[in-house]
């Protein structure tokens, strides 16, 4: 059986580590943009690279011919065999299927009815950024999840209660609102689950939903919230007949108003905090970008070290395997060498959730939406800056487990979509520069 993972993991000197490596072991490429064919690329791509490959290096006036227009004009990406992609595209402003909500989904019908009533949003963007939830009052959803990071933390792993870390890097949420499961290994089937994952880690707010809710129904402000969002039962008339003293007047005004505190604190309740919760971060949507300028026709948008790094990101690089679509992912899981499997820092991914051998090592692809803002980077923050990142996509990453005799049959595979890439260092900076576009 799979070794289970220690507790914490040291990303700082692990990626001391990969910086130590010589950059010779790390590039296999010359030192400038030569004219040299991209080292495998379909046939009907080939013909579009070479139009604008040159001995003396890349024709940017050809790559802007290729890529003005719609998208649905531009050369088709580098994609491998058998892989379900979609194009690039302007973010949907409401997340709807196939992205998500189903009729086999009805949960997810309710969250669309969430999202619509600004009340329940206020509500949740209330929620997410009070410190209440947790138990001691330290932390809430805003400490990881920090909307002038991208909505993640600047952080290798994440912090909780008592400054308890955690095993994964704090998840971006733009593609929360479009993704089928939640969580880097994808263990909440829903964002009404998701939401309410950390309220009960003990590594994160340490708390439960019981006691969260007792506290917010002894705060008046979300007792009017809550009212106002999801409203109440009914307060029904304490009497039929009119009041025929002073005395009994009293009583009933009484009675009436103990009625409507009981109303408004009942309408407090741990799926109702779930709902609210769910509406704020599927209302969530990334900051537009240049890069979003440039799929709206806005030719000027990139300059042309960023147009070179948009033409690699689609071809040669082999990014849009994964990451494609209006989000950037492919919301599917993936090994991309790094479980540490049998190591101090293992890490299964997606196995741990579903059991299934075949998940060992994969884990969620993020969304590059704003991803320049997202550092560091990786399921456990290994890669403090992006070029570091490129360097190990361009070696083709590490390798996950040496070769045993007998064989391991639990030895995580890495994605055959993972290659050596055989980017000049010029070409990396210009891949590079294009993810800050986006």
């Amino acid at each position: 059986m799979p070794l289970r993972g220690k507790s914490r993991l040291r990303p700082n000197a692990l990626a001391a580590v990969l910086h130590a490596i010589p950059l010779a072991l790390l590039l296999a490429a010359p030192s400038t943009v030569s004219g040299r064919q991209p080292a495998s690329m379909p046939s009907g791509i080939a013909s579009n690279a070479a139009a604008c490959h040159a001995p003396a290096g890349w024709n940017i006036a050809c790559l802007r011919a290729r890529y003005s227009g719609p998208v649905a004009g531009w050369p088709a990406p580098t994609i491998d065999a058998g892989v379900q992609w979609n194009e690039w595209a302007p973010v949907p402003a409401v997340a709807s299927p196939p992205l998500q909500w189903t009729a086999a989904n009805l949960g997810q019908a309710e969250l669309a009815a969430d999202v619509a009533r600004p009340a329940v949003v206020a509500l949740g963007q209330m929620l997410f950024f009070d410190t209440r939830l947790s138990r001691k009052g330290e932390v809430s959803c805003a400490s990881c999840h920090q909307p002038q990071r991208a909505f993640t933390d600047g952080l290798p792993l994440a912090v909780g209660e008592d400054k308890l870390m955690g095993r994964r890097r704090s998840t971006p949420l733009y593609a929360a609102p479009f993704a089928p499961s939640l969580f880097w290994d994808g263990r909440a089937a829903s964002l009404k689950k998701q939401v309410m994952g950390p309220l009960h880690d003990p590594r994160e707010m340490n708390h439960d939903a019981a006691g969260a809710v007792a506290r917010l129904r002894q705060n008046d402000v979300y007792s009017a919230h809550f009212l106002e969002a999801f409203g109440g039962a009914t307060v029904a008339a304490s009497t039929t007949s009119t009041p025929s003293t002073t005395s009994t007047a009293s009583a009933a005004s009484a009675a009436s108003a103990a009625s409507t505190a009981s109303t408004a604190t009942s309408a407090i309740d741990a799926d109702r905090l779930a709902r609210a919760l769910a509406a704020y971060v599927a209302s969530l949507r990334p900051e537009k970008t240049r890069f979003d300028d440039f799929l709206a026709g806005r030719a000027e948008a990139l300059d042309d070290t960023e147009l070179l790094g948009l033409h690699l990101f689609r071809t040669q690089a082999r990014c849009m395997n994964c990451h494609n679509g209006p989000l950037l992912t492919d919301h599917q899981f993936h090994n991309i060498g790094l479980s540490f499997y049998g190591r101090r820092n293992q890490d299964l991914g997606r196995y741990e959730a579903t059991r299934d051998p075949a998940d060992l090592g994969k884990f969620r692809t993020p969304s590059l939406r704003n991803v320049a803002q997202a550092g560091p980077w990786m399921h456990n923050g290994l890669f403090p800056d992006l070029r570091g990142l490129l360097r190990m996509y361009n070696a083709g990453m590490g390798r996950e487990a040496p070769p045993a005799d007998p064989p391991d049959p639990y030895a995580p595979r890495k994605s055959e979509h993972i290659k050596p890439l055989d980017l000049s260092p010029a070409e990396i900076d210009a891949l590079l520069a294009f993810l800050k576009t986006l």
